[in-house]
């Protein structure tokens, strides 16, 4: 009989389990469906479990530079992947920077700074100065942070200094930005080019803005994110009045605002989420060619909107598929309804009695939601 083709293609479940081991998970508790072929293509929108999807499918090696924390400049060292062959790098922010890395009693988005992937990009220009390695692109994932810093943090420690109304250099980090009075920059150059890869596409500031939008879950109080909102208006003008050009079509929210220093001190273009997981993983070549599609992260919701890897998968297959599975840990509601017949949502917050258990026995909930998809395709 002819064999059904199902693309397992789940983003990383944050918090839990990076998205190759999820795809993997799914896929090991599918084999006892007949007549399906299972084809396994984690991805990554740029946030947690970018370095882990860029491996599985580039290949490369892990490498590992010495960086300061966001939150008290001790060292802790930081993965990187190295692709020889292509000559590329990729960084995962949210290795640098993330809510996994900043313990929960440091998470003050007015405290932390986002200096240590100054340092990491700085180390990686040393490296390639010495020829240890040879790079010409640096792809940066950026989602998943605890820092809400602009990137003024990192362009602390390449070439911009932040003075106080004495002309004293301020400490670089939120609370002080509003002390700004100028600026001094002299910018360091990099051999590579600087590609950031954004997990969402909303813009740095207003109602649909990254800060406010993802303040919250950064640990930021209502007060501290109209903070933070009049602090990056201050130095977006303190910027332009000393020529530096602010990109007109709008800067990026996403990863606490760090592409925002990107494009306005390195004329960075961005890559969005969407075109990273259809053009550079490929996931556009099976349009038309999978019959079932099973996808999911760790929470969708109303952020899930803003074009995170599953949204990407559901819009990429939904006119073309007979059903599609989406697997998370919670569903938000008014996303459920927003959802089409064909995409049938799996929360595995429902198997267990808190978030917490969902999350430390995330093995099971899978197993279970896979004996649900089982139950309800319909070949």
């Amino acid at each position: 009989g002819k064999k059904y083709k199902i693309l397992i293609a789940p983003n990383s479940f944050k918090e839990c389990s990076d998205s190759v081991t999820i795809a993997e998970l799914i896929r090991d508790n599918l084999t006892g469906l007949k007549n399906a072929e299972l084809i396994t293509k984690p991805i990554s929108d740029g946030g947690d479990g970018f370095l882990n999807v860029c491996r599985y499918y580039f290949g490369g090696e892990i490498r590992k530079y010495s960086i300061s924390t966001a939150y008290d400049e001790t060292k802790f060292d930081c993965p990187i992947l190295y692709i020889e062959s292509r000559k590329e790098i990729y960084i995962e922010s949210a290795e640098a920077l993330g809510l996994k890395v900043v313990p929960v009693s440091f998470r003050n988005p007015l405290k932390l700074s986002s200096f240590g992937l100054g340092e990491l990009l700085l180390k990686i220009e040393s490296d390639i100065q010495e020829k240890n390695i040879s790079v010409n692109k640096v792809y940066i994932g950026i989602g998943g942070t605890a820092t809400i810093d602009m990137g003024i943090g990192m362009m602390a420690e390449l070439g911009l200094k932040l003075l106080d109304v004495r002309g004293e250099e301020l400490y670089v980090i939120p609370e002080n930005f509003n002390f700004t009075n100028s600026i001094h920059y002299k910018p360091v150059k990099f051999s590579f080019k600087i590609i950031p890869v954004v997990d969402v596409s909303n813009p740095l500031l207003g109602a649909m803005g990254g800060i406010r939008v993802f303040g919250k879950q950064k640990g930021a109080s209502k007060q501290a994110i109209s903070f933070l909102e009049d602090s990056f208006n201050h130095l977006l003008k303190l910027f332009e009045n000393n020529g530096l050009e602010i990109p007109s079509n709008s800067l990026s929210g996403a990863g606490g605002g760090i592409p925002a220093a990107f494009q306005i001190f390195y004329k960075s273009e961005l890559t969005y989420s969407g075109k990273f997981i259809k053009h550079f993983l490929g996931i556009e070549r099976f349009k038309g060619a999978v019959d079932y599609v099973i996808t999911g992260e760790g929470a969708y919701d109303h952020q899930s909107d803003s074009n995170k890897g599953a949204k990407v998968i559901l819009e990429l297959f939904k006119s073309d598929v007979k059903q599609t599975f989406l697997i998370c840990g919670k569903i938000n509601e008014r996303s459920i309804k927003n959802l089409t017949k064909t995409i049938i949502p799996i929360e595995l917050s429902k198997y267990f009695a808190s978030e917490k258990d969902s999350k430390v026995n995330y093995k099971e909930g899978i197993e279970k939601a896979c004996r649900e998809v089982i139950s309800q395709i319909n070949f």
